[in-house]
């Protein structure tokens, strides 16, 4: 795959994940739409690592790349509390999910954070 089809992938993947996210709920399956509120988010901030170079193949590296959004190119420092939100919904895939309403209000904040991922190129 080429860069740009690579950042396309992911930027597709991202939307998907967010849009199961109603699916799993309404099957009950609350660590899958958990964690498909984490792959919305992982899979937008392996398109805009991509788009600069950046590795972004291991979990500590998408958190890099937050920062370096943040530290080096001004973007909102608010979006690292969203990237740490995100990272809360994958970790309670293996620890147990929040409610269904914790779910949905958690997507609204991380579709928020892939809009701004989307609008910094």
């Amino acid at each position: 795959m080429t860069t740009t089809e690579t950042i396309a992938y992911h930027r597709e993947r991202s939307w998907h994940f967010l849009g199961l996210v109603d699916d799993e709920l309404a099957r009950g399956e609350l660590e899958e739409a958990s964690n498909k509120v984490w792959g919305g988010a992982a899979h937008a901030i392996k398109a805009v690592a991509e788009s600069r170079g950046w590795a972004h193949n291991a979990h500590a590296l998408l958190e890099d790349a937050v920062v370096r959004l943040i530290r080096e190119e001004g973007a909102p420092p608010h979006l690292f509390g969203q990237y740490m939100m995100a990272t809360a919904y994958h970790q309670r895939f293996y620890g147990g999910p929040p409610n269904a309403d914790g779910i949905r209000y958690g997507r609204e904040i991380i579709v928020e954070f892939v809009h701004t991922l989307e609008s910094l190129g």
